[in-house]
């Protein structure tokens, strides 16, 4: 009888080839170069299953398809990592569609590189990581994350706390396919196809397409999430080798409602001030611990969701004013996140000789998205102060020529209207990454790498109507829609941002590899020079302080000049540059058959996010101090022992980190409140990562992690005159857990297969100066499957069932963090217990 195994990979495990015999590095031309650095001996032999440890210089996790197939399917792969050591990412929602958010040793998802076979997926602007917009699981070769470090030729602005990176599978070289259907808790409903050509040419050509559907319901609140997602690849490998040419393409559709969060402020309003104290009354030294919260609280809290019903008094129209003022802020249909997202890639490696190695990794990528939402017009312009109206819309609706227009047109300029107010965002991406690799002898091996990387960030805010029930007629606003675009009376469409950016990367890099006294000590040097910069243009008007909404007018200049003094004018390729030299080393020494130690320094780099300079014009408005780039040092020493028993690794780190950014609210005249990003100075982290792997026995297996980590803020938030904004100084970094620890069990026997996965997190602070708590949780999932046999002599038959917070504890996962209480945190609720049955046939 067939006995298999699998263990819940971590830092341990390494996944199977993908581009080159390791793949576990981002490019194409960090897995060639990786092959030099792992190191030589039982390489291949030691390992359990399949799973061996990374023996490479730096810091490293990776996981297999094997492990990303047994969570439930079209799950977020960014959640899939939350089994390593060191990383915490909660998940919106349990299917994963609703997104999330990632931390590593302290550091958020916009100060981590993701990439996807080798091409960056963070947002261009503002760094963000859009986990809901990911390959479908099925797809995935293998996962990897570089802890505080990143590869040397990693084409990133945004790599301050380390990289994440997967990698396509490869076209399969026989004629198959396979499907796999879904159904689970909140009508989920998940539908998977792929068909592999095999090889189809007398040169080896083999292709893959696939497509895959998701629908289900928010598990607390009115609102659905739909996704859509297309993918091809074509892979011609050249010659008898490793050398190889493909092209990729990848289309994803997300027509999402957004989960209401819970701020501070509500909780307060639901609960009372006695469990939700006056903001006065919440402190560092008196902390707000949402973990005593009672059983009823918590149902209070977690029943707090959006308006599933809405009616606009505007839309009724007739005389006398009709105002939305009231009226559907909080409406579910609103609360949305279309996306278009895509990308075209091609990876190649060739061998120009027997010493020299070229490779490029080059794409496109495009992006159309906004995150809804709504403001309150008033159709006459002397209406513009009435309560609840816009706080910036000035005098832009009569645009110079006009009272005021009639926008839901009933005769008079008295209504105030509520209007779809979204902040659309394209982009159009350009990026190549080539490096040429020289084995000078079999122990020293050098590579030259340069990364191009071109962002074209187009920004706009176009308003447009909502039908009576308060319901978009585009998702998209008054984009390209003439006919739901509400206009001011110079006839040009209502904006609240209207800018182009460029955002481009020049990158040089270099690297060294060594094997030293009989292959036993591997060393590695390497050095990356960043060359980042912006190109900005606003046509519209800059409000201090303000880096998302502008003023946006038809008016003419000497207008906006004599009412609005103090805004910026509108402005044309202002550029903004940053540079850095980046060193790296790294090694590994094997003083036994099984045993080895690493260790690795590098030097981290995170630009100002472009977005962000969009609060100032250079001209009129200067900021009150510059925002420096965020730099880091970070080493890590560590001890791996690999057997065919046991696979285990430790490793202590330390992160020195200088600069930080954070945005600080601040209050205007006109009683609105804007961020600010500032340098809060230095963070000092430390801590340590562990896991062991065991398998005693071939149907059994068992893996354990854990984590600590100190993060602490040095410094106090300053003025420029040396005024305290902000009591930082001595505070734990936001979000960030000092323990987590977790594990998993697996028996196989087949046809049977049980699994189940535990993680504790300990406490995280909602604020800067750690005056709201919240609290520990601990989470179970499990997963059974049950093998039906093979068809045609492969693939096969098996029905998998996966349960996600199988005790259905209640615990606040995602956090909106603030510099204190009296910002406003805000948290959304984890997800209750959630059922999935997948039946999957292959043949």
């Amino acid at each position: 009888m067939q006995m298999r195994f699998l263990v819940a990979a971590s830092t341990i495990a390494i996944g199977s080839v993908s581009l080159a015999g390791t793949a576990s590095a981002q490019s194409t031309g960090s897995v060639d170069v990786e092959e030099a650095i792992v190191v030589t001996g039982a390489r291949g032999e030691a390992a359990v299953n399949g799973i061996k440890a990374p023996e490479t210089t730096k810091a490293k996790a990776v996981l297999t398809q094997e492990l990303v197939a047994r969570q439930n399917p079209g799950k977020a792969i960014f959640d899939t990592i939350n089994i390593i050591p060191g990383v915490n990412f909660t998940s919106t929602d349990p299917y994963g569609a609703g997104g999330g958010n990632l931390r590593i040793r302290g550091f958020d998802g916009a100060r981590i590189s993701a990439t996807f076979d080798g091409v960056q997926v963070n947002d261009s602007g503002n760094y963000a990581l859009y986990t809901n917009q990911q390959l479908d699981s099925e797809l995935i070769e293998q996962v990897n994350v570089n802890f505080g470090a990143t590869d040397v030729d990693s084409p990133t602005a945004s790599a301050a706390g380390g990289t994440v990176n997967y990698r396509t599978r490869l076209p399969k070289e026989e004629l198959g396919a396979a499907v796999n259907y879904s159904r689970g808790t909140f009508d989920y409903n998940r539908v998977f196809g792929v068909i592999d050509t095999g090889v189809f040419t007398p040169f080896g050509t083999r292709a893959f397409i696939s497509a895959s559907n998701t629908t289900y319901k928010q598990f607390r609140g009115p609102g659905e999430l739909n996704k859509a997602q297309y993918n091809a690849r074509i892979y011609q490998p050249l010659g008898g080798g490793s050398d190889f040419v493909s092209l990729a393409a990848n289309y994803n559709v997300n027509r999402n409602n957004f989960y209401r969060r819970v701020g501070l402020n509500d909780m307060r309003t639901l609960l009372g001030t006695a469990t939700i104290p006056a903001a006065a009354g919440i402190t560092p030294a008196a902390p707000l611990d949402l973990g005593k919260l009672t059983d009823a609280q918590q149902d209070t809290v977690f029943n707090f969701n959006n308006d599933a019903d809405c009616s606009l008094p505007s839309g009724t129209g007739g005389p006398g004013r009709q105002s939305d003022a009231s009226s559907c802020s909080n409406f579910y249909n609103t609360a949305i996140n279309p996306s278009n997202t895509g990308n075209i890639r091609f990876n190649s490696r060739v061998d120009l000789s027997d010493k020299l190695t070229a490779t490029l990794d080059a794409s496109y990528q495009y992006a159309l998205a906004n995150g809804g939402g709504t403001s309150v017009f008033a159709e006459s312009d002397a209406n513009r102060s009435v309560t609840g109206v816009y706080n910036r819309q000035g005098t832009r609706i009569g645009a110079g020529t006009a009272l005021g227009v009639d926008i839901n047109k009933d005769g008079d300029l008295n209504d105030l209207v509520r209007l779809y107010f979204p902040s659309n965002t394209n982009t159009h991406r350009l990026g190549a990454t080539a490096s040429l690799r020289y084995e000078m002898s079999p122990e020293n091996t050098i590579r030259l790498a340069y990364t191009w990387d071109r962002a074209k960030h187009r920004q706009t805010g176009e308003a447009s109507r909502l039908d009576p029930f308060g319901n978009p007629i585009s998702v998209f606003g008054g984009r390209g829609d003439e006919a739901s675009g509400v206009k001011d009376a110079a006839g040009n469409i209502l904006q609240k941002r209207d800018r182009l950016s460029y955002a481009i990367l020049h990158q040089v890099a270099g690297e060294y590899v060594g094997k030293y006294f009989d292959d036993a000590l591997t060393v590695q040097l390497g050095v990356r020079a960043p060359f980042f910069r912006r190109n900005l243009t606003n046509n519209c008007y800059t409000i201090a302080g303000s880096s998302n909404d502008a003023y946006c007018t038809s008016e003419s200049a000497a207008v906006v000049a004599s009412k609005y003094p103090a805004y910026g004018a509108p402005y044309a390729a202002r550029k903004v540059a940053y540079s850095a030299v980046l060193p790296s080393a790294g090694f590994v020494y094997k003083f036994a058959d099984s045993m080895n130690v690493f260790g690795s320094f590098s030097q981290g780099f995170s630009a100002p996010r472009t977005d962000n300079l969009y609060g100032f014009d250079g001209v009129k408005i200067q900021p009150t101090t510059l925002v420096q780039p965020e730099r880091t040092n970070s080493f890590d020493l560590g001890a791996r022992y690999t057997s065919r028993v046991v696979q285990a690794q430790a490793t202590g780190w330390y992160i020195s980190y200088k600069n930080r950014i954070i945005s600080s609210q601040v209050l205007l005249d006109d009683g609105s409140t804007l961020n600010l990003d500032r340098n809060v100075g230095r963070v000092r982290s430390y801590g340590f990562d562990g896991s062991v792997a065991i398998r005693p026995v071939d149907f059994f297996s068992i893996y354990a992690f854990g984590s600590y980590t100190n993060a602490e803020l040095k410094d106090d938030v300053l003025s420029a005159t040396g005024t305290v904004l902000s009591p930082t100084k001595g505070k734990f970094v936001a979000e960030t857990p000092k323990w987590q620890v977790g594990g998993r069990v697996q028996v196989d026997y087949d046809p049977v297969s049980v699994g189940a996965q535990v993680k504790y997190v300990g406490d995280r602070f909602l604020t800067d100066i750690n005056d709201v708590i919240a609290p520990s949780y601990t989470t179970v999932d499990l997963d059974a499957r049950f093998n039906l046999g093979k068809v045609n002599d492969k693939g096969g038959i098996y029905f998998q069932l996966n349960v996600i917070n199988l005790f259905d504890k209640f615990y606040i996962g995602n956090l909106s963090t603030q510099p204190a209480a009296s910002n406003n945190p805000q948290v959304e609720i984890g997800s209750p217990r959630t059922v999935i049955g997948s039946v999957h046939f292959e043949f």
